[in-house]
């Protein structure tokens, strides 16, 4: 088992992304405060406070969740995100041209991008070696 975990630039990339989730959670709010404005209700104010801090909170949780960009190799399978595609169903493999993304196709000819624009480049290319290892001799590898 080996993972690959992405560099700092993809760090700075969540942070980028929770910083716009916080201006738009502010945006939102200057909204809210001109509605506000016409009722003179605290519990009104306290009550969009709440709900603005709480709309802030699941947007950073989902950004950090939703994003995952870690893969693992195994003996018998490769782990991408949060999907494990055994070696044998992976029909063929296409790899990065142009600055496009690697993929797979499974034999169920479903298309997955690797995403591993990410990883050092080191990374990138030991997973494309283990994964041109491990698919199967026949496959279409272009």
């Amino acid at each position: 088992m080996k993972q690959y975990r992405p560099t700092l630039l993809y760090a700075i990339k969540i942070f980028g992304l929770i910083v716009c989730a916080g201006f738009g959670v502010f945006i939102i709010s200057v909204f809210l405060n001109i509605v506000s404005f016409f009722i003179a209700s605290s519990i009104f104010e306290k009550i969009i406070t709440v709900v603005l801090i709480a709309l802030f909170i699941i947007s950073a949780f989902l950004i950090i969740r939703s994003n995952n960009p870690g893969i693992t190799t195994y003996e018998d399978y490769i782990n991408i995100g949060n999907q494990d595609i055994p070696y044998n169903l992976i029909q063929s493999f296409y790899p990065a041209k142009g600055g496009s993304e690697p993929y797979i196709i499974t034999t169920d000819g479903e298309k997955i991008d690797l995403e591993i624009s990410w990883l050092s480049k080191k990374d990138r290319i030991e997973i494309e070696k283990t994964i041109l290892e491990n698919i199967k001799p026949l496959t279409k590898q272009v």
